[in-house]
């Protein structure tokens, strides 16, 4: 038997994406099976407001895992972007470059 448990490091300020408000989060996913040893590992999700309730992007009503952008609003890449450093961060260990003081 398997248990998941999930634990948020890290949630973006919303941007709102035509008439949608989204998010990004950064979960870390724990599997605990009987034949593997405990591992965990960072993902990034997508979020989308639903009448003042946050679901996964997998709850779009035009999810498509066999579309290149899985059905969801292109422009989900400006908040990636915007995000970049913080997932280089959590995911990959680089450091967040700081930006111009002046």
């Amino acid at each position: 038997m398997e248990t998941v448990t999930q634990q948020i490091h890290y949630t973006s300020q919303p941007i709102k994406i035509g008439k949608t408000l989204w998010r990004l989060v950064i979960k870390e996913c724990a599997v605990h099976g009987d034949l593997q040893e405990d591992r965990k590992r960072l993902y990034t999700e997508y979020q989308w407001n639903a009448e003042g309730q946050w679901l996964p992007g997998s709850k779009w009503p035009a999810y498509n895992i066999n579309d290149t952008y899985y059905g969801m609003p292109r422009r989900l890449s400006k908040l990636y972007d915007r995000e970049r450093g913080m997932i280089d961060f959590f995911i990959h260990g680089k450091p967040i470059a700081q930006e111009r003081l002046f």
